[in-house]
């Protein structure tokens, strides 16, 4: 796979692990990117010390701070693996995620060919940032408009949910705690059974039971995290772009409904939006 810039939400210990799985399957010439950017609000996080030590040739501060490349069994004479992070392509803005992605975005849905080589890795302890940025993208196109949340018309119908305060709504077809480099194989490696559900699956039926019930979804933003490499899940940019696309293409709908799910195939974090005129 060729990426152009692939972002990590976080440069501690969620994104470190990340960062050192993409370092990995670079080496091993699984994939290919010309940067990543790791995205935090501490400047001295753990990978922004990586990144200090990486740009100078640093050994010392590249092994105080990064994270072991080799495996448990290597033998002493192959783990010189750690030199991937030699010219190691990664960068670290300073900055909280959301205003980092309203610029991030924009600037993709300027530039949609470059953009399509995009990806976002995000972390599993994120709020939903993307219900966020597409409200926010809603008010860009429909001046006017206010933009707020609302409850769910129909759940997904999966074994474990909440709703929180905020009014996301979160579901999981796990009932156990899943280990972060899970990569969601056709095998559940929890129950040894296959995986016979999926989120996305799941979502689109909650929408299409919304519309039974006479409460339909104009827009479904649909933001799917798959693993590519080495345990690292990502979504593509371009979803991004159709999302917007999808809500441009609703400008003669009076009051726009939109149902926001960020995803993997066992979880998801949802919420619904609705536009009404300013008073």
């Amino acid at each position: 796979m060729t990426y152009r810039t692939i972002v990590v939400c976080g440069g501690g210990c969620y994104g470190g692990y990340y960062v050192r799985q993409l370092a990995r399957a670079r080496a091993a010439g699984a994939m290919t990117f010309e940067r990543i950017l790791v995205v935090d609000r501490d400047p001295d996080c753990t990978v922004a010390r990586l990144a200090a030590a990486i740009m100078v040739n640093d050994d010392d501060g590249i092994a105080a701070n990064g994270w072991s490349l080799h495996l448990a069994g290597d033998q002493p004479e192959t783990r010189s693996a750690d030199v991937a992070y030699r010219h190691f392509p990664v960068q670290v803005v300073t900055s909280e995620w959301a205003p980092f992605f309203d610029t991030w975005f924009a600037e993709a849905i300027a530039q949609p060919a470059l953009a399509g080589r995009d990806a976002v890795v995000p972390s599993p302890l994120m709020p939903h940032l993307l219900a966020d940025w597409v409200a926010s993208r809603i008010g860009t196109r429909r001046a006017g408009q206010e933009v707020s949340r609302v409850a769910l018309a129909v759940a997904p119908d999966t074994p474990w949910q909440r709703a929180a305060p905020d009014l996301a709504h979160y579901a999981s077809f796990a009932t156990w705690m899943c280990p972060i480099n899970c990569i969601e194989p056709p095998r559940c490696p929890e129950t040894r059974a296959p995986r016979d559900w999926t989120m996305p699956a799941a979502v689109r039926l909650a929408a299409l039971r919304a519309v039974e019930l006479g409460a339909p979804y104009d827009v479904i933003a649909l933001f799917h995290t798959t693993h590519r490499h080495y345990g690292v899940g990502m979504f593509d940019v371009r979803d991004a772009l159709r999302v917007d696309q999808d809500i441009q293409n609703m400008d003669a709908v009076p009051s726009l409904r939109v149902l926001v799910a960020s995803v993997s195939h066992c979880h998801g974090a949802l919420a619904a939006l609705q536009t009404v005129p300013s008073p």
